[in-house]
């Protein structure tokens, strides 16, 4: 039987090792060339999340809750009843606004009415005076009568004095119906000045009406628009406070937000198409388009924006939020991409 010589086993070792550092070094160097090909015309970052609108739901009034009408992460309907607060409170202050906003438009009907009556008064008075005038110089031409009578002997003093006595009381009446005709104006004056306060006060029960309406409303706390609820933490029978953050929606719509590099930024444009990759969905390749550029970098809208001018000066790489649409909504993993998970982003320029 043939025996393998050492040297032979080390010459078969030699060339094993000798033809697998060459694939790796070939390997390592087409590799090399892909990955410089590759991203000298695309811009890549891991630095990107999906984005969706989460409004808080609170308060505007404080009272015990009645009823809650959602399940955690339930899909709700614009509009949809979330919350009732206990309303006795409200609608009892809703009633005294209303009889007080009735009683307004009833005492404005009362002032209008007397307004109407005083003025009715001073025609009549007016008509009166007319006919007392008459009668004022019907009885002074008696009276000239009687005088010139007497004069003539033709007729007794008793009929002068009674013409004389007839003739003074005409005038008084006169001037008793002048005065009235006076006081009576002034009251007609008085009413119709009254009557704009009339109108003021029906104002300001009307608006008192409308605020008690107002108030009311807001025991019923709706849904701001279609979506999903987070976490239910209110029960019936608690008390919230007015400003209270009962619960969170979640939009319908979707987006992303990736944070590219400030060297990047120059490859990218509004309009152009991007892949990326989502956690979630594995390996799947979604399609998106830039939608804006951020106006500044993310690190002038944090809560302490760094001061460079203080102390010793650190250049730290900027990164910019680029807002990007997600085109396949249709897609039946769609619903898999939610807010706040991560995505990787890949741009071709």
């Amino acid at each position: 039987m043939n025996q393998i010589k050492p040297n032979d086993t080390s010459r078969i070792f030699n060339a094993v090792v000798s033809v697998f550092a060459s694939g790796l070094t070939l390997g390592g160097i087409a590799l090399g060339g892909w990955y410089i090909m590759y991203y000298r015309n695309h811009e890549q970052t891991n630095d990107a999340q999906i984005e969706q609108y989460v409004t808080p739901v609170m308060s505007r009034v404080t009272g015990y809750v009645k009823a809650v009408n959602y399940q955690d992460n339930s899909f709700v309907h614009k509009g949809d009843t979330l919350i009732q607060l206990d309303e006795r409170e409200y609608k009892a202050k809703l009633d005294m606004a209303y009889a007080d906003f009735e009683n307004a438009l009833k005492n404005e009907n009362v002032i209008t009415k007397k307004a109407q009556t005083t003025q009715s008064n001073v025609a009549i008075h007016q008509a009166q005076l007319s006919a007392l005038k008459a009668k004022v110089w019907e009885m002074e031409r008696e009276y000239q009568r009687q005088l010139n009578l007497l004069k003539e002997e033709a007729t007794t003093e008793q009929r002068v004095e009674s013409a004389k006595t007839a003739f003074e009381a005409a005038q008084s009446n006169y001037q008793e119906i002048i005065e009235k005709i006076h006081s009576t104006e002034l009251m007609a004056s008085e009413a119709n000045s009254v009557i704009p306060f009339g109108n003021t006060i029906i104002q300001q029960k009307k608006a008192s009406l409308d605020n008690a309406k107002l108030f009311y409303s807001y025991t019923i706390i709706t849904a701001p628009y279609d979506g999903w609820v987070g976490k239910r933490t209110i029960q019936p029978g608690q008390l919230i406070k007015e400003g209270q953050t009962l619960l969170s929606v979640v939009s319908k719509e979707k987006w992303m937000v990736a944070n590219f590099k400030e060297t990047q930024i120059r490859f990218l444009k509004i309009g152009q198409t991007v892949e990326f990759k989502a956690d979630v969905t594995g390996d799947k390749v979604w399609h998106g388009q830039i939608i804006s550029f951020s106006p500044a970098s993310g690190a002038r809208f944090s809560l302490l924006p760094p001061d460079n001018s203080t102390g010793n000066f650190v250049k730290i790489e900027q990164r910019v939020p680029v807002k990007i649409s997600i085109q396949e909504t249709t897609d039946n993993a769609y619903p898999l991409l939610r807010a706040g998970l991560n995505v990787e982003v890949f741009a071709k320029h």
